[in-house]
């Protein structure tokens, strides 16, 4: 062996010595317990049995899961805060970004207001929100009572179960008074998503958005700051009015920031927990408001401990995260303006 190929290989062994650690930890409590739960999930294991009487079961946990009523409805409540809170989030951040990357008074000071929510644990804002939300010592219905009685003349005031109402919000405004609940539900609870999510759920969700705008916005900024100045200035000069500036230099070019958020806050909002965890313990009325996380660990982790099922869930939910991504990666991913 020649001395280059001595020295090379001390090297390589150097550098794998110092990856040791961190490789042994990943391949402990990350890779380990992926392939296990992998195939867990084609099994029968429960907690409550021992490891000698797992069977191999095919798909079953997951036909099962899709034959679930629970399964469902916590899959369309889902996908109902995704849709909801995710456009919502990113559009109030860059509005706000756009805002305070003007030249103004307080500039910083605005900036680190709108941040705190972000770094404001979930559970203290869980506390204040319940008792904002609160029929009747809530802020939201003492403003709901004065824009009824003192403003649009109303005799009565306007009172809402924000946090106990499971009717969806499109349902409650426009099809309350046509929407027979004798009738059928549609297939795999599409009835759901023509209702709306319940008012329950929607409050969550603004809770959500109020939280996360400011760190969104922290990203969005400093998108905007990283744009070259002299791009506004010539289409100025060329007569280009604020709108058509957004239009052609803006936008385009946090096309790669808007994209990475949008991949990052619809994978947290598919993985959402804590919100309704805190703010309706149970799943909310009529689990309304009971996401796939939650069902997952009531499911695994409570009652039977239906540990096969539960990773079932956890790999349905894998796949529709990881379909999505590919789908937007697909969609928009050539679209990406990447230079100035």
């Amino acid at each position: 062996m020649s001395a280059a190929t001595r020295r090379k290989l001390r090297d390589n062994l150097e550098a794998y010595a110092y990856l040791a650690p961190a490789g042994i930890i990943l391949i402990i409590f990350w890779l380990l317990p992926v392939i296990v739960s992998l195939a867990m999930s084609f099994g029968n294991i429960t907690a409550l049995q021992p490891l000698e009487e797992f069977r191999f079961v095919g798909l079953r946990q997951y036909i099962e899961a899709f034959q679930n009523p629970a399964f469902v409805q916590t899959l369309w409540n889902t996908t109902n805060y995704v849709i909801y809170s995710v456009p919502a989030t990113l559009v109030l951040a860059l509005s706000a970004a756009l805002l305070l990357n003007r030249q103004m008074a307080g500039r910083g000071l605005f900036r680190t207001v709108y941040f705190l929510p972000y770094i404001t644990t979930w559970v203290a804002i869980a506390i204040v929100f319940r008792y904002l939300f609160h029929r009747e010592y809530g802020l939201g219905n003492w403003f709901l009572g004065v824009l009824s009685v003192d403003l649009l003349g109303f005799e009565n005031p306007i009172r809402l179960e924000w946090l106990s109402e499971p009717r969806g919000i499109w349902e409650m405004i426009f099809f309350e008074p046509v929407f027979d609940r004798s009738v059928p539900p549609m297939p795999l609870g599409l009835d759901n998503v023509v209702a709306g999510p319940s008012l329950s759920l929607f409050s969550i969700i603004m809770t959500s958005v109020w939280r996360d705008t400011g760190y969104f916005m922290i990203i969005f900024l400093a998108g905007l700051q990283n744009i070259d100045r002299t791009l506004y200035e010539a289409a100025s000069i060329d007569g280009a009015n604020p709108v058509q500036q957004f239009k052609s230099i803006t936008f385009p070019l946090l096309s790669p920031i808007s994209f990475f958020l949008l991949i990052i806050s619809m994978i947290g909002a598919f993985k959402v927990f804590v919100p309704q965890f805190m703010m309706t313990p149970g799943g909310g009325p009529d689990g309304s408001t009971r996401p796939l996380v939650m069902y997952l660990y009531e499911e695994g982790f409570t009652g039977e401990w239906k540990l096969s099922y539960a990773a079932s869930i956890a790999y349905i939910l894998t796949m529709i995260i990881l379909g999505l991504t590919l789908l937007q990666n697909r969609l928009f991913g050539r679209k990406i303006e990447y230079g100035n």
